[in-house]
């Protein structure tokens, strides 16, 4: 049993690190988040369905302000995004430390 805690540790330990250590995601998929939401706030207006009318309809033909609203609500969408990320990790860290402090006290 001993043995079997050790590996626990070891392995809660490393879980804590790895979450600590990882980069931010901003910094690790903010090429990606701007080339999609290019493409979003371009692809967007004109897009349409079978028997619906395509955004720039409801803006009234106002092409800057479509795409401005567009873009702005990408990116209170991508803050939003990080943000709950961030949140669920410092949640995880927490959970995993608790864990750890507990199979650290009933160690023989």
């Amino acid at each position: 049993m001993d043995d079997l805690k050790e590996r626990r540790l070891k392995s809660l330990d490393y879980r804590i690190q790895e979450l600590e250590n990882q980069p931010n995601y901003f910094k690790k998929y903010g090429l990606g988040l701007l080339l999609i939401g290019i493409s979003v706030t371009i692809i967007t207006p004109e897009y349409t369905t079978r028997g619906s009318k395509n955004l720039i309809y409801y803006f009234n033909y106002d092409y800057p302000l479509c795409y401005s609203v567009i873009a702005l609500s990408y990116i209170v969408l991508c803050i939003i995004m990080l943000v709950t990320f961030k949140i669920q990790d410092k949640k995880k860290i927490k959970k995993l430390k608790q864990d750890r402090d507990f199979i650290d006290l009933f160690r023989d």
